[in-house]
């Protein structure tokens, strides 16, 4: 029922986020101009949300080139949000990076929320593998439990893609939604 999608897009374009200073921000105000990739860590200092990212960094620019927006949102304080973003060298890079405390966006978004999913057999799993990879998890900045997950959400509110992470290091390839900024291109473009 698509009802049901509008209901939650608008839902998540009303929630407010912080940036590092405190200040709030509409999600909506993202993507009513351009479409975004709205990327959702865990928390703060997450081992998967690392590796995620340095995926993820190489490309930055290349999705600003789309004129695809990229967005980060964590669940830890405007203060651990400031860190994040000096730890993982975002500064200068085409990106927004915000943080959710009341984890509103995460609920409007649908995203799982467990311990299992923190650590459960798969999860532990997947960290060990992120340890040998030089991905390992910081002190807790946000709400453990609390999975995250990548949408990409056309100009205007429609989500065109969600992932919705099931456990630590569970994530959208950042090929997959490179490729989806492409193919949303050439429609907007007349070639599909």
């Amino acid at each position: 029922d698509n009802s049901c999608n509008i209901v939650a897009n608008m839902a998540l374009g009303d929630v407010t986020v912080l940036d590092a200073t405190g200040a709030s921000i509409s999600l909506g105000s993202v993507w009513e101009e351009r479409d975004a990739i709205v990327i959702f860590v865990r928390h703060f200092a997450c081992a998967g949300c690392r590796s995620h990212l340095a995926e993820l960094r190489p490309r930055l620019t290349e999705l600003e080139a789309l004129g695809v927006g990229v967005v980060i949102i964590g669940s830890g304080s405007p203060a651990q949000l400031a860190t994040f973003v000096a730890e993982q060298q975002l500064a200068g890079h085409p990106v927004s990076v915000y943080t959710d405390p009341e984890l509103a966006a995460y609920r409007a978004a649908e995203l799982g929320r467990s311990w299992l999913g923190t650590i459960g057999p798969r999860a532990l799993g997947n960290l060990a593998v992120l340890a040998l990879r030089g991905h390992n998890n910081g002190r807790a900045c946000g709400d453990l439990r609390q999975q995250g997950g990548t949408l990409y959400v056309r100009r205007g509110g429609e989500i065109l893609f969600a992932h919705r992470s099931q456990r630590l290091g569970d994530h959208a390839p950042v090929s997959e939604v490179v490729h989806i900024a492409l193919a949303a291109r050439a429609t907007d473009a007349g070639f599909a």
